[in-house]
């Protein structure tokens, strides 16, 4: 692992020019755009879910594991004690496989649902929580359609090693007001996992949202490089951040909770509320050897024909939006050597990126660590 880092922090930046880069397969990965339309990081892997068609009742088929424990509620500055429980996560599709709005199986929103329970008689909250399957996520771009819980609860999608190397993307329904959001931008560190008490460090941010994250769908996004953290909402660059960059590899998670805290979840509910998930797509490098040699087998010589470009979602995934690309519903020329999912029983996918025949890039070779 350590030379695997030592590698990524020594690699040069390439100037590339792309020929007929929109009609080209993905044998050689994934391209972000990040801050300016000039700069692309190349990512090998891939994981994508469509939680608006996903079916059953096993999420762990899906690429995730639900996580069941219980943390006592401390301190009197906790009322309650949280308590992760398997049932309730709820895989709840559309109706109508063909479509991407609509009536859903178990009614409300279609999506995967992360429910908070209203009954807190027993002194704990009945919490929701998931983490990739896969725990070898190092540096990406990672995007996630969501709706928040209404009341007195904390939703949060991140990226975790451990205490001090975190990415969190963090919604307290106690912040939003009539007609406005905001959500907490944190990169732990090893001195707030000391101190508990990350919204007074220098990798603390609340950005606020012209819109409540509770009444739609919107995607979070979030781009993290070797030095930087760059945080999107639908598709729109918001905020960065450059001090205690995670340089290890780790899980992909989600949770959905309340323990009563004024200072942060507030609540708890007095009724159950779900935080929903319509999709979550993972583009990234794998701090593993295995995923590098597959990837060396299909991409021996980097051909930029072959980098696929990730489009962005500059729309709020609603109602007629909510369709969205997947690489995964494109072909498998579009998803080599990648393990993938089902989405819907559709073919073909209308909605793939395009790009000019000829357009030049930068392209960090992230990837190419361990080649």
């Amino acid at each position: 692992m350590r030379a695997f880092r030592s590698a990524i922090g020594s690699l040069p930046w390439l100037v590339l020019t792309v020929s007929r880069f929109a009609n080209a397969d993905c044998e050689c990965g994934y391209s972000v755009n990040k801050t300016s339309d000039a700069h692309f990081g190349l990512f090998t892997e891939l994981q994508e879910n469509d939680f608006l068609h996903h079916k059953g009742d096993n999420v762990t088929k899906f690429g995730w594991r639900p996580q069941e424990f219980n943390v006592s509620k401390g301190d009197s500055t906790n009322p309650y004690g949280k308590d992760f429980e398997l049932h309730n996560l709820e895989l709840n599709p559309l109706k109508d496989a063909q479509s991407w709005s609509g009536e859903s199986e178990n009614g409300g929103d279609a999506g995967l649902k992360l429910w908070v329970r209203g009954d807190h008689s027993h002194g704990y909250v009945s919490s929701a929580e998931l983490a990739s399957v896969r725990s070898d996520v190092l540096y990406g771009s990672v995007r996630v359609g969501m709706k928040l819980g209404q009341t007195g609860t904390c939703g949060a999608f991140f990226y975790f090693f451990n205490n001090s190397q975190e990415i969190d993307m963090e919604f307290l329904s106690r912040e939003f007001n009539n007609s406005q959001g905001a959500v907490n931008l944190v990169l732990q560190s090893p001195e707030t996992a000391i101190t508990h008490d990350a919204v007074n460090s220098s990798t603390y941010h609340v950005q606020h949202l012209d819109f409540r994250p509770d009444r739609g769908f919107h995607e979070y996004r979030f781009d993290w490089t070797p030095n930087r953290v760059a945080f999107f909402i639908d598709g729109e660059f918001v905020y960065d951040m450059t001090e205690n960059i995670p340089s290890v590899g780790g899980h992909l998670q989600m949770n959905h909770w309340s323990n009563g805290n004024p200072l942060w979840s507030g609540g708890p509910p007095n009724e159950d509320t779900p935080m929903t998930i319509s999709y979550v797509k993972a583009y990234f490098n794998s701090s593993e050897t295995a995923p590098h040699e597959t990837y060396k087998e299909r991409c021996p010589t980097l051909d930029p024909a072959k980098v696929c470009q990730i489009p962005d979602q500059s729309k709020a995934p609603n109602g007629n939006d909510a369709k969205t690309y997947f690489f995964s519903q494109d072909g498998p020329g579009k998803t080599p050597g990648q393990e993938t999912f089902t989405l819907t029983s559709k073919a073909s996918n209308s909605l793939a990126p395009s790009l000019p025949l000829s357009i030049s890039v930068i392209v960090a070779l992230f990837g190419w660590a361990l080649l």
